[in-house]
């Protein structure tokens, strides 16, 4: 008798099959440099008090 062979196991890695598609290299900003230019990515004080809809002035 001739002996079997058993079918391969197949086994579905989905991490590798999409790693290129999500895992990217990205470009980041150094935001201490930026920070010794002056920038800041959430500017205060840039409205007035007229614009505000509320107004905290008693009367």
């Amino acid at each position: 008798m001739a002996k079997k062979k058993q079918p391969e196991v197949i086994q579905h890695n989905f991490v590798a099959k999409y790693m290129h598609e999500v895992n990217k290299s990205q470009v980041f900003v150094d935001r201490k440099k930026n920070a010794k230019r002056g920038y800041s990515k959430h500017k205060q004080g840039r409205y007035s008090d007229d614009y505000r809809p509320y107004s905290f002035c008693l009367i």
